[in-house]
């Protein structure tokens, strides 16, 4: 995959900083009454938004800084806020969905009861309500500790753990939530092009953030983790909670230690350790892994793709080496763990002091946690809420339609592009002309009928919500793969690109001013959403799509003479990039921004195209279409706009593969049309001959 892992990863995605969805269904009005009936942002404005000519920055010549030229008015008015290295475009969409979902928390309680929307906000408030969670101590997590009182031998304890086997992982990274679970489950498209979804197996069990914590030279954390333990242990009424504590934490490094690397999870070919039930007691021995599967209700499962082998071998051979009163004691201490914040005060606050002690963030509120909570256990009902409430359907086809033209118009430049080779180019014909676009919210949505919320208990329902995200993946065993799957949520800010199912989704939460204006003029929203949709859309049949083929096979079908006229044409651009210094001495490392600065010229200019092809007749009125034309590129320079300090500055060069959002906002200078629309000339810092102008696509 190609995204930021944890120590659990599986096959291709990769997460952008913008979204796109697909088709509304028809919504029951009896349920969704109470929170459509407040207009959207968009339905609120009558017209169109005012002339994007009013928010520029006069003073500057568009042809030497097009950047702050375009974002004058915002660059007027906006500081970076206290303690932010960076603000801009993301910043403030991130900042716009937590209101509007906070919003729609607060008025779903008056949802109809047992509709999803009130179970959301029941779900909600039973986390936020402490007086209820410190009166009911420990009574909801006494079943879970009664059953690891009652295991009396290795047989039990192996019984125990498949039990706990949980489906709870992170929709980007694949991380276990649940750090009782030692293995956890996924279940999805592996990289052969298979039809139907299969199991995949991931290490899980650790306490602590990452393997290195473990394994490395710095005993901070450890030494403060022991602490934790102990004194979790201890609010929980253990004693000898020292000596428990040293030998959980012991364990955890045994654990880490038959864990993967980061590097080695992160390779998509783990897809090919596929194990037999047979292979499980030759290569993993030490446990009865008959009876782990069967208690996972796993046990008709022929076979399962190991991710990380040396885990699962490990953790077998940890069973039968470990004592059995150290494995009750490291379960027992997650299971407090993994529950702290729902447990009485004490427990929270020391789940919270340790999350601090290892580097965390600022300590969110427990408002912050109850949503974010809330976010992760009902996610798609809460997109469900959030898509009726401010992403018409009416913007959902207006977006389906640029999206169309967009792609129309790469497709018509692919087959323009004379450095391909037949064979590639028809590759990338067939990607994008069958790539799954989902724009604002995806097709189906999530049935939570079976769930029961109980608004008085936090603790189950974490547990049922956990539950019944196990019996889905379970349920997907077998069944054909869902190549319209949707791995974020609407609300979410972000734009996710799934190679191996050749399918691109980007959220609603994305789609608000800059990225699109649903009020805006149809130049802006090309120029805007438009070329964004463009940039992702180039990735499926660049280096980065070229790894996976048309049937969802991980296989390279790009041809090394393909490899060397792409590396060719695109020298020009990694020069004009080296070029550029943000600060005096610092220069943009041309070759690491490539790949992303190639989409922005490519994405720009098929977003171009799409748009002219709408103006009809009026595209012979020249007057007309230099208006229209800088209306686009002002609205796809304001995408970029941001503030940052020079430390974040200096570290965005060094390490990131997106160049510093002003000087990507000139990529404009290599298309024809923004010379004519601001009457660019030469001697001006921006201008670049015609032949120096770059076309990749």
């Amino acid at each position: 995959m190609h995204f930021d892992t944890s120590h659990n990863t599986l096959p291709r995605r990769r997460p952008e900083g913008h979204l796109i969805a697909v088709a509304l269904p028809v919504i029951m009005a009896a349920t969704l009454a109470w929170w459509s009936a407040s207009p959207s942002a968009a339905q609120a404005t009558n017209g169109r938004s005012p002339s994007l000519e009013s928010t520029v920055d006069a003073g500057i010549n568009p042809g030497d800084d097009f950047f702050a030229y375009a974002n004058g008015a915002w660059l007027k008015a906006t500081a970076l806020p206290a303690g932010k290295p960076r603000w801009g475009a993301r910043d403030e969409l991130e900042a716009l969905a937590r209101r509007r979902i906070a919003e729609l928390l607060d008025a779903a309680s008056s949802a109809p009861a047992g509709s999803a929307a009130r179970k959301v906000a029941d779900f909600r408030a039973a986390y936020l309500n402490e007086a209820a969670i410190e009166a009911r101590g420990l009574a909801s997590l006494k079943p879970l500790l009664d059953r690891v009182e009652n295991v009396s031998d290795k047989a039990q304890l192996t019984r125990l753990l498949g039990r706990g086997m949980r489906a709870d992982v992170d929709p980007e990274g694949f991380g276990i939530y649940d750090s009782t679970s030692v293995l956890g489950l996924s279940v999805g498209q592996s990289i052969h092009g298979e039809k139907t979804n299969v199991a995949f197996l991931l290490q899980g069990g650790l306490g602590l953030p990452d393997r290195e914590d473990y394994l490395g030279a710095d005993s901070a954390k450890r030494k403060r983790y022991r602490q934790s333990i102990a004194k979790m242990l201890t609010l929980a009424g253990f004693d000898r909670t020292d000596e428990r504590a040293s030998a959980v934490l012991a364990l955890e490094t045994a654990i880490a230690q038959s864990h993967s690397t980061p590097e080695a999870s992160s390779n998509d070919h783990n897809a090919d350790n596929v194990w037999t039930r047979a292979d499980f007691a030759q290569r993993a021995p030490g446990m009865d892994w008959t009876s782990f599967f069967d208690a996972a209700d796993l046990g008709r499962q022929p076979e399962l793709v190991v991710w990380q082998p040396t885990a699962v071998t490990g953790l077998a051979a940890l069973v039968a080496s470990q004592p059995l009163e150290v494995w009750k004691d490291y379960l027992r201490f997650h299971a407090i763990h993994d529950y702290a914040d729902v447990l009485p005060r004490a427990f929270a606050e020391e789940a919270l002091a340790m999350q601090a002690a290892t580097g965390a963030a600022p300590q969110p509120t427990r408002a912050e946690r109850a949503l974010a909570a809330t976010q992760s256990a009902m996610s798609d009902a809460l997109g469900r809420m959030y898509a009726a409430r401010y992403f018409p359907a009416a913007q959902k086809a207006r977006l389906e339609r640029i999206s169309d033209n967009v792609r129309a118009a790469l497709i018509k430049r692919v087959e323009a592009a004379t450095w391909m080779s037949p064979a590639t180019k028809a590759g990338s014909l067939e990607k994008l002309k069958t790539l799954y676009v989902g724009l604002g919210y995806p097709d189906q949505w999530e049935d939570y009928g079976s769930l029961t919320v109980d608004p008085s208990d936090p603790l189950g329902n974490l547990q049922r919500v956990s539950e019944r995200a196990y019996r889905n993946a379970l349920a997907r065993l077998g069944q054909p793969v869902n190549l319209k799957y949707w791995y974020s949520a609407p609300q979410t800010v972000a734009a996710l690109l799934v190679f191996q199912q050749n399918s691109y989704v980007m959220d609603a939460a994305l789609l608000e001013p800059p990225k699109y204006d649903h009020s805006s003029s149809d130049a802006a929203a090309y120029g805007s959403v438009g070329a964004l949709i463009g940039h992702d859309l180039t990735h499926y049949i660049d280096t980065l799509g070229a790894d996976y083929d048309t049937e969802h096979r991980m296989r390279h079908w790009w041809t090394a003479e393909d490899m060397q006229h792409f590396e060719a044409v695109t020298q020009p651009l990694a020069d004009q990039f080296a070029a550029y210094q943000p600060l005096p001495g610092l220069s943009i490392n041309g070759k690491l921004t490539l790949r992303e600065n190639i989409a922005d010229l490519g994405g720009l200019a098929a977003a171009l195209d799409a748009f002219h092809k709408t103006l009809g007749n009026r595209a012979t009125d020249k007057d007309y279409v230099r208006a229209q034309d800088r209306e686009f590129f002002i609205a796809y320079a304001q995408t970029q706009r941001r503030k940052i300090s020079e430390d974040a500055l200096r570290k965005q060069v060094a390490s990131n593969d997106h160049a510093p959002e002003d000087y990507r906002a000139a990529t404009v200078r290599n298309l024809d049309a923004w010379y004519e629309a601001f009457d660019v000339r030469a001697g001006q810092r921006l201008y670049l001959e015609p032949a120096a102008r770059v076309r990749v696509w």
